[in-house]
């Protein structure tokens, strides 16, 4: 969500605000009806590794109109469970004896559902533990469908560092929304949703309740450096027509594909405008002198400051347009500015990079940025009629993506790799 005009309720500890003090409280205020946006959201801490311990939840906002007819609608959570808490996992991580970076795995995952602001409890006949039992996880969790119904699932990743693929077996899908912009109707066998992405689907019921059918949900292990053997990374639930009839489960598919967000088409058309500056980001990790892994933009790691930025922004007087006076990889940029941000990684894994307070325009991508050649690098098309708007993005290992940006919502945001270690 952007907050146009209230950056201080953005909540990103060191750049936004102060943490809150333990025992107090914050009321976080959102314009929802002036702002004029809508669509599948989340809340999280952005405070340390709080979210990671638990401290998030799906945020769902109405527009007056919907863009796309449906008959009901649901929220699907997907998440991944650490059974040690953060201060525990980033003293592994962030440690002499992890030169390599190999981030903690997840002990397991979660899938859940929730509709009308209530988690959907566990489905008829099944015993969960008590601690979970106002809750329906994975396979005590199931989806109520009514023959010939269209359902829209809002498809939320929680996850701390788990990207997942996701697909309903017997059933066609249809993206109609991502990162909150109505899209176009794009049919999809399959819905790849790393780490705080969203995605909204069509779902059309079938006309028969002669069989139940699995919802899948399955981790991408190759963004682990092991997958240990305690862990379950392909999770399944359901979906219900006749509590009676059995369930039908067609297993796993042949291959995993990522979702082109760079076809998906938005409905409200927004035409590309002129860039005037590119700033150009590479994505590296790599073993301090103190023995210890850290993620880096151009070579250099993220260190919060002392006193947030936007309260450095609103002291320094007319020194605030120095970038330098934030730290490294800060930029300052004009009202109205339009800028592209190019994200280049060079790392061996997937990565996920979020811009708070806007959506970006997504205006190309590369399969190999190092290279010469224009079907592995192309040249930008800067005649777009109307590209595709997320405030999340994935960028795979030795490519690049270029994000437009128009600096029309002044304050200090955050652009980061969606990981709450780094």
């Amino acid at each position: 969500m952007f907050f146009n005009s209230t950056s201080w309720m953005d909540g990103a500890v060191g750049v936004t605000q102060c943490g809150i003090p333990p025992g107090q409280t914050f009321d976080y205020v959102v314009p929802v009806n002036s702002s004029n946006q809508w669509g599948t959201y989340w809340v999280h801490s952005h405070a340390k590794g709080q979210y990671v311990d638990g401290l998030r939840g799906p945020v769902v906002i109405h527009p007056p109109k919907e863009a796309h007819a449906y008959d009901e609608e649901f929220t699907v959570i997907l998440g991944d469970w650490y059974h040690d808490q953060h201060d525990a996992l980033l003293q592994q991580f962030v440690s002499i004896a992890n030169p390599g970076g190999a981030e903690p795995v997840p002990d397991s995952a979660l899938i859940y559902f929730a509709q009308n602001g209530t988690y959907l409890g566990p489905k008829s006949g099944t015993s969960p533990d008590p601690v979970t039992a106002a809750v329906g996880f994975n396979e005590n969790a199931t989806l109520p469908f009514q023959p010939g119904k269209t359902y829209r699932l809002r498809i939320i990743n929680t996850s701390a560092f788990a990207a997942f693929f996701f697909w309903i077996d017997g059933h066609d899908m249809r993206i109609i929304e991502a990162d909150g912009t109505d899209v176009e109707e794009s049919p999809i066998d399959l819905v790849s949703v790393t780490v705080a992405q969203r995605y909204s689907v069509l779902v059309t019921a079938r006309n028969d309740t002669n069989a139940n059918w699995a919802i899948h949900a399955n981790m991408d292990t190759d963004m682990f450096d092991t997958v240990p053997d305690t862990l379950n990374p392909n999770i399944t639930s359901s979906i219900t027509y006749d509590a009676s009839a059995s369930l039908t489960d067609l297993g796993t598919v042949d291959a995993y594909h990522d979702v082109d967000d760079l076809s998906l088409v938005p409905i409200e058309v927004e035409p590309l405008p002129q860039s005037s500056r590119t700033i150009s980001l590479e994505v590296s990790f790599d073993t301090m002198a103190d023995g210890t892994n850290h993620a880096m933009f151009n070579g250099i790691t993220y260190d919060a400051p002392l006193v947030p930025s936007i309260m450095s922004e609103m002291s320094l007087g007319e020194n605030a347009t120095v970038a330098g006076a934030y730290g490294p990889t800060s930029f300052v940029l004009d009202h109205l500015e339009v800028i592209d941000i190019v994200v280049k990684n060079g790392d061996a894994g997937k990565h996920p990079f979020h811009l708070h307070g806007h959506k970006m325009q997504l205006v190309g991508r590369a399969t190999d940025y190092t290279s010469d050649d224009p079907t592995l690098n192309p040249p930008l098309n800067n005649s777009q009629p109307n590209p595709m708007r997320r405030d999340t993005v994935q960028v795979p290992s030795g490519e690049s993506v270029t994000l437009r940006v128009v600096a029309d919502n002044p304050g200090v945001w955050f652009f980061h790799y969606e990981h709450p270690a780094m």
